[in-house]
């Protein structure tokens, strides 16, 4: 044990606020002492490590990253001595010892320093910054080294990394899995000093599982007459037993319909517990609903288990490195037992180099993924994504589920040098060619050549049929649409229109509405973008569907005659005449579509491949990869693995975005007709009774909050703020309440002549 500093000599890691968000003074006793600071993250960041053997680096890292604090022009500026300045910098000097020669092998810890702030570094760009005038770290190292030592004892010895770390790859994915590591340490402590945080919820697999098998039991028992139960539990019934295979890749190849959300989160907790693994996280893409999910499986698990995790809240990124938000401290983590999350958060999490996203990756070791509807993984990055997800089952003990009616080839080739070799995917559903002869439940009517449907023609179809659903492929069609399918029909049979520009709790909202009327056999025509391709319980006696994808079409042909009831579902695939489609491999895509369906013969014979079989879409895939770039490349810049290669940390995330500008969430407040979401909530938060030392807004909040959320692309956020159109949630919060007069109750946000295509999930 060391003495504390004398009250003169004691240094500080951070100040204090009341419950008003005023700065305490030093004199009340409340601000953090640097040496507590430092033990309390180089502890937490070695329980991180601990599940992939690099405690011991990890720890260094947390005694060392506020190095710099032991500075005099640092504890100055927080006392309020001085303001900001390159001189109060504080995460290069830890860095810079970590980079010394004499530590070669710290080549992870000295980028988890350098960036626990403003986000990893390309490694090119340390040198600079150790090198930096007026800092002189050469003469101060060896007397903030001192300070260090003197207040925590001698720095353990340098270790080295895993001997699994042995190529660029390797070494690019383990300095980042540190970074994760010591971020959610670093704002984990601060978040929840002077106490502790609370003990991650334990993945009791064998509880889990027996609620399972209770949902399991409940459905067949309330659903006697569906023809498909007894496919359903042959489905679950096999899964479960090829649970105690190696970890590794799986395949889960099952027709929309047969039961592929519990069957894989069966296996995955029955292979957990086979396993050792510790969480279950399941990736949905960013189109599809993932409240539906999340909702159900908080139905079935109860409260404390699932998280979901979808909004793409960030602090602003242009802080300087002493300025730490209340937003940043409070982003998500993955500190729960089940996942719930979509593709843009997975995804993007493995290439990021911001604290904000990059924080919740250490999460991802031991644990199973699903992948549900992985057809949908974004094509631009799916080289260095295997890649990655190699790393992560190799090196860190992970196994991956690729859950799809439709699965892509991913087999290995040119285009995907890390795909699987044969019979790597190994498959945990009984017979899938089978499965999909006995599954069939809808006819498809394919469109002849030269002839396409405008939106009047189709208004006029749709209006004819009392209970449909069609799927187009932008959100301005799908507005339009829905305006020529009101304008026909009685108020009181009024048409549904859902898209990103709504909120997920609004949306939900609508669906319940959906089923309700489908049940019922009332009146029920609604008008939709992709995102209720892919996951979402409806059953409809018809859906129409503009040409696109061949994965898209198939997917929606699953929201028909879902539970057999009919003899026959019809699935209509028709050309619009306005036939644009979203730009780059979605278009692609769709005229892949159209060759693959055109060698299948006429419309009949290729509508009838597509019910009955799933082989054609190994073909579809691999001629769709052979064409579009699996790895980003424009013409004079390189590749996302050519950067990993040079740990070019900034450049791969610039390039690794799932969506070029994935925007900024507002959130919603209500509509323009006197509805209301998101108000009751924010006036709680508005209002509450603070204890004291207690922070205004937490993570709980955010965790709710995000339900009520819509992202806008960037120009769209500029204009609402510039027409005073969005407020702060809280003062210094960066998170804003949008004004209802921007909220349609039947499209979602809008603005003056803006279509809601410009806004995203």
């Amino acid at each position: 044990m060391h003495p504390a500093p004398t009250p003169e000599r004691r240094y500080y890691a951070h100040t204090a606020e009341d419950e008003q968000g005023n700065r305490l003074p030093e004199s009340s006793g409340k601000w953090q002492l640097l040496a507590d600071h430092l033990r309390n993250v180089a502890d937490l960041a070695a329980k991180f490590a601990a599940p992939f053997n690099a405690s011991a680096e990890a720890r260094l890292a947390g005694l060392l990253h506020d190095l710099g604090k032991y500075r005099f022009e640092f504890q100055a500026y927080l006392r309020g001595e001085r303001s900001s300045s390159a001189e109060t910098q504080h995460a290069v000097f830890g860095a810079a010892w970590a980079a010394d020669e004499n530590h070669p092998q710290l080549f992870a810890s000295k980028l988890a320093i350098a960036g626990h702030h403003a986000g990893l570094h390309d490694h090119s760009d340390l040198a600079g910054m150790f090198a930096k005038r007026g800092l002189d770290i050469p003469r101060c190292l060896p007397a903030l080294i001192s300070k260090l030592e003197g207040e925590l004892g001698p720095l353990p010895p340098a270790p080295v990394p895993p001997s699994w770390v042995c190529d660029e790859f390797s070494a690019e994915f383990y300095a980042r899995i540190v970074f994760s590591c010591l971020v959610d340490a670093d704002r984990l402590d601060t978040g929840h000093w002077p106490e502790k945080p609370a003990e991650d919820v334990v993945l009791d697999c064998d509880a889990l599982l027996s609620t399972v098998h209770a949902e399991r039991a409940r459905k067949t028992s309330s659903n006697p007459d569906s023809p498909l139960a007894g496919l359903r539990n042959r489905i679950f019934d096999t899964a479960l037993e090829r649970a105690t295979l190696p970890p590794g890749f799986f395949s889960l190849t099952v027709p929309t319909g047969g039961g592929k959300t519990l069957a894989s989160m069966a296996f995955a907790l029955a292979h957990a517990r086979a396993h050792g693994l510790r969480r279950v996280i399941v990736v949905i893409p960013y189109l599809s609903i993932i409240e539906q999910n999340a909702a159900e499986y908080r139905r079935i698990f109860g409260d404390g288990v699932v998280l979901e995790n979808h909004s793409g809240v960030q602090p602003r990124d242009d802080a300087s490195e002493e300025e730490r938000s209340r937003l940043d401290l409070v982003s998500e983590n993955w500190d729960a037992p089940v996942i719930v999350t979509t593709s843009v958060q997975f995804l993007e999490s493995l290439f990021a180099s911001s604290p904000t996203r990059c924080r919740k990756l250490h999460r991802i070791p031991r644990s199973v993924v699903i992948f549900d509807e992985v057809q949908t993984l974004p094509a631009h990055v799916l080289a260095p994504t295997f890649n990655v997800l190699r790393q992560l089952a190799t090196n860190y003990a992970t196994s991956f589920i690729f859950s799809s009616a439709t699965q892509p080839a991913f087999r290995r080739c040119t285009s995907l040098p890390d795909g699987f070799l044969p019979d790597e995917l190994r498959e945990i559903a009984p017979e899938p060619d089978e499965l999909f002869r006995k599954l069939r439940r809808v006819s498809y009517h394919l469109p002849a050549a030269g002839v396409s449907l405008d939106w009047t023609a189709l208004a006029q179809q749709l209006a004819a049929k009392p209970q449909v659903l069609c799927v187009v492929n932008l959100t301005r069609h799908a507005k339009e649409v829905w305006e020529q399918l009101t304008a026909r029909l009685p108020r009181d049979e009024a048409p549904i229109h859902l898209s990103s520009a709504m909120c997920a709790e609004h949306r939900l909202s609508l669906l319940a509405q959906i089923r309700a009327s489908l049940r019922d056999g009332r009146p029920c025509r609604v008008v939709s973008t992709q995102l209720i391709e892919a996951g979402v319980d409806v059953d409809f006696p018809e859906v129409w569907r503009a040409l696109g994808p061949l994965d898209s079409i198939v997917q929606v042909a699953g929201r028909c005659n879902r539970e057999g009831r009919r003899a026959s579902g019809a699935v209509h695939v028709f050309r619009p005449a306005e036939h644009k489609l979203p730009r780059g491999v979605y278009s692609a895509a769709a005229d892949q579509a159209a060759l693959t369906l055109a060698s299948l013969g006429d419309a009949a014979t290729a509508g009838e491949q597509l019910a009955t079989g799933s082989s054609v879409f190994a073909g579809y895939f691999q001629s769709l990869y052979d064409v579009v770039n699996t790895d980003y490349a424009r013409p004079g810049e390189s590749t996302i693995q050519d950067d990993r290669k040079l740990l070019r940390y900034r450049e791969v995330s610039r390039k690794a975005r799932v969506i070029e500008d994935s925007g900024t969430p507002v959130i919603v407040a209500g509509d323009n007709h006197g509805g209301s979401w998101a108000a009751p909530l924010i006036e709680e938060i508005r209002t509450r009774q603070l204890s004291p030392g207690k922070p205004r807004f937490t993570r709980d909040d955010l965790r709710r909050l995000q339900r009520y959320m819509v992202n806008v692309r960037a120009h769209k956020f500029q204009l609402l703020e510039t027409r005073g159109l969005i407020r702060p949630l809280l003062p210094n919060l960066e998170l804003h309440v949008l004004d209802v007069a921007c909220y349609h109750p039947a499209l979602g946000l809008m603005l003056e002549n803006t279509q809601p295509d410009d806004f995203l999930v």
